[in-house]
């Protein structure tokens, strides 16, 4: 039940809160977003100041991550409604990147606010979407310019063989190789732990080959 007391105590809120700074990166697709911890942090006090307890509960989606966002406090309750997200594949970490997409977005409509610049990281996750073809029974498949897919079972064996099949071509070859090739080196960049010295190589690539653009 909402109560004109709640909605009294959600205005004072809002005129409290600011657009929320896009505080991460997307190395892979040079794009900035607000992350889900600099979300919350924006509205968060602002709301709690004025007695009113945010909860985001999920509910079940078959494609993806559905969450509601529901204000409660001074004896009433307010739904924003619920936010579906698709999710790009049928995995945990694609469903975990639909849950964190929904939960942002969630928040900053249920509070009015929109980040301080354009959340380009929507369009990489657009990009991120677009199907392509995977052998199912290996983690990368490698193509270059429509020739026969190679299928590499580790990070390593498909890090060396992205190295040998850009030997000797030149800058905007392989920035078509990294273009037909975006989602599955993205899959490897994100398997590696901080700590394998192969990161920073990839890191070294796709500053200098990937785009936001293709």
């Amino acid at each position: 039940m909402t109560t004109d007391t709640l909605i009294n105590a959600l205005v004072k809120a809002q005129q409290e809160i600011d657009h929320v700074v896009q505080d991460a990166k997307n190395p892979f697709f040079k794009s900035n977003y607000a992350s889900l911890k600099e979300t919350f942090d924006s509205v968060k006090e602002p709301l709690n100041k004025h007695g009113i307890y945010v909860q985001q509960e999920s509910h079940e989606c078959d494609t993806g991550a559905c969450i509601e966002t529901i204000f409660y406090g001074h004896g009433g309750r307010i739904s924003s409604g619920r936010v579906r997200i698709p999710a790009a594949k049928n995995d945990p970490q694609a469903y975990g990147s639909a849950l964190s997409y929904a939960k942002r977005y969630s928040l900053l409509m249920a509070c009015g606010v929109a980040t301080k610049e354009e959340d380009d990281d929507a369009e990489a996750a657009m990009q991120r979407n677009k199907p392509v073809a995977v052998n199912l029974n290996r983690k990368y498949v490698l193509t270059a310019n429509s020739a026969a897919s190679n299928s590499y079972d580790g990070t390593n064996q498909y890090l060396n063989a992205l190295r040998d099949l850009m030997t000797g071509k030149d800058d905007e070859q392989r920035k078509v190789i990294f273009a037909e090739n975006s989602q599955h080196i993205e899959k490897a960049y994100n398997d590696l732990t901080p700590s394998d010295g192969n990161k920073e190589s990839y890191e070294k690539m796709i500053d200098k080959y990937a785009s936001k653009d293709k």
